[in-house]
């Protein structure tokens, strides 16, 4: 028979064994709780609040910031740019992207130093890149204008300032997303593509009717990140453009912070945040609702 402290301390032993990996992640989940879910669950209700200049709740109003948010035409400047920088950059890293992937994924003399090519941008802090792209488009003494051959205020033209922002976007994003492509491509069974070329298929119906669909779980989730990426932008538009000119740059997280950060206007600022959240959603729930339709799982 065993005596009763001994069951007693086997008995605490596998009571600690079932609560020690709880204990584990429990700093993990202190800081999410800290520094995300904590000030995501302030800003819904600041949203639906007037808040004073020192952060505190004057009135509840419900949804009559969002009312007052929607009649702005500065607000309207800035969904609208925030939705036309998303157009024009999700699509223009993805072939960019894919493009170096394509080129990269058949081992060759000097693949290694394409590929360290396309990784630089990893290395360079985004402020970095940010002042060397503003040096490069300087309508004087830019790079950009000389190899063209072209004499373009890209900072002051309307037309072109977002051209600028796509291009720094594009470049900032492209190792990431780079690898991922590589890394998929690369796992494509080699037999498919060979059994296709002994068909007669040339590299165009390969890659539509194989390489594609193979690579298309890697690929929505590189677009996933980049239309979050493109949502969120601000840090390019704060170095570049500051919004300008006449708000043509102005995007939707740019303005939040000069609501909620500049003019510590709080309730305004906390509703664009919980609408920059919406918008987010529910651009990401239409690329799942394809997940069931165009991509294909091996």
């Amino acid at each position: 028979m065993q005596s009763t402290p001994h069951r007693t301390i086997v008995s605490r032993h596998r009571r600690l064994s079932r609560i020690a990996p709880y204990l584990y992640f429990l700093p993990a989940l202190a800081l999410a709780v800290t520094f995300s879910l904590w000030p995501f669950f302030k800003t819904v209700v600041n949203s639906l609040s007037i808040v004073n200049l020192s952060g505190r709740i004057v009135e509840f109003v419900g949804l009559d910031n969002f009312r007052e948010l929607s009649a702005s035409g500065n607000f309207r400047d800035s969904l609208r740019n925030t939705f036309r920088f998303t157009a024009m950059f999700v699509p223009a890293n993805i072939l960019a992207c894919l493009g170096a992937a394509l080129l990269c994924y058949r081992k060759r003399r000097g693949t290694a130093f394409n590929e360290l090519l396309f990784l630089l941008p990893m290395a360079v802090a985004l402020s970095s890149a940010a002042l060397i792209f503003k040096a490069m488009f300087n309508p004087t003494i830019g790079i950009v204008n000389w190899i063209l051959g072209i004499d373009v205020d890209w900072f002051n033209d309307p037309a072109m300032a977002m051209f600028t922002l796509v291009a720094l976007g594009v470049w900032l994003d492209i190792g990431l997303d780079f690898v991922l492509l590589l890394a998929a491509l690369r796992n494509v069974p080699t037999q498919l593509v060979e059994a296709a070329a002994m068909e007669g298929a040339n590299a165009w119906r390969k890659f539509f009717s194989i390489q594609l669909p193979m690579i298309s779980p890697t690929l929505l989730f590189v677009v996933c990140t980049n239309v979050k990426d493109a949502m969120l932008i601000s840090a390019p538009v704060m170095i570049l453009t500051e919004g300008g000119p006449y708000r043509s740059t102005q995007t939707l997280v740019y303005q939040m912070y000069l609501e909620g950060f500049k003019s510590g206007n709080y309730t305004l600022g906390s509703t664009i945040g919980v609408v920059v959240f919406l918008l987010s959603v529910v651009m990401l729930l239409l690329l799942f609702r394809f997940e069931k339709r165009g991509v294909y799982y091996a």
